[in-house]
């Protein structure tokens, strides 16, 4: 199987407002199976109480159906295990983060497996965790399945024994991790911070034993020039998106201003 993550033409589909991701779900049935979970959350604070599946936009479910689009069931593994997204601000990022994660700790076969979204201080960790928090209480079927510890912001389902934690860098350790997947929140604001490269290291250690696993790296622009781990990613993506870097395991979408711009 061949497939490129590249995006030649992403200035015109900025501009026409069309999606950033050319490639179609590798496996569409794992993609409809995941989207049917994911679509099902409810949102709490919104008026109306909407599903993410009413509340949502296209370039949203592209983006999750690329995720576990990309997971082969007869082989066990995930095609493209890295995603990079950066997006403006005021689009729902907390809360599509806290979707993902669900989706992918109910959708899980692996037996204790831990989920992790690594957020760089304690406020951001909390903008992740109440809205899974509340998509749980929200949902009776979710609310018999899954046990909320608040107090540890983590989340353990009951079958599986696995576990969706929302960790904050500034306060708690990420050594020791042997995460499936990892949701690394606002990777601008690990930037500028000096250790930050040995941290994501640790948090993403576990990966290399799961190889269903994932890590997102999830950002908004940055408040001054992109630095340190942040701009090691971001010019990374850009130049998978461009052609310039050939690699189909990591799936590049940056919404950013075209050059003319």
């Amino acid at each position: 199987m061949e497939w490129s993550t590249k995006c030649l033409d992403w200035e015109r589909r900025i501009l026409s407002g069309e999606s950033l991701i050319t490639l179609p779900p590798l496996f569409p049935a794992e993609a409809a199976a995941a989207m049917s979970v994911f679509k099902e959350l409810r949102l709490v604070d919104v008026l109306g109480r909407p599903t993410l599946g009413e509340a949502g936009r296209k370039w949203l479910f592209d983006f999750v159906a690329s995720i576990f689009g990309a997971y082969d069931p007869e082989a066990g593994r995930r095609m493209i295990q890295e995603f990079f997204l950066l997006i403006s601000k005021k689009n729902s990022k907390s809360t599509s983060s806290a979707g993902i994660m669900m989706t992918a700790l109910i959708r899980n076969w692996r037996e204790s497996a831990e989920f992790t979204i690594l957020a760089p201080t304690v406020e951001i960790a909390n903008n992740s965790f109440y809205p899974a928090r509340d998509m749980i209480r929200a949902d009776e079927e979710l609310s018999s399945l899954m046990h909320v510890q608040e107090h540890y912001r983590q989340i353990t389902h009951r079958g599986t024994g696995a576990t969706l934690k929302v960790v904050a860098a500034d306060s708690e350790t990420v050594g020791g991790k042997k995460s499936t997947a990892v949701l690394i929140d606002e990777l601008w604001l690990f930037g500028k911070r000096p250790n930050a490269e040995n941290m994501l290291r640790e948090a993403c250690g576990g990966l290399a034993s799961r190889p269903e696993g994932f890590v997102i790296y999830l950002s908004t622009q940055s408040d001054e020039a992109p630095a340190g781990v942040f701009k090691q990613k971001l010019d990374y993506a850009r130049g998978v998106r461009d052609g310039r870097i050939d690699d189909p395991h990591f799936l590049p979408i940056i919404y950013e201003f075209p050059k003319a711009i």
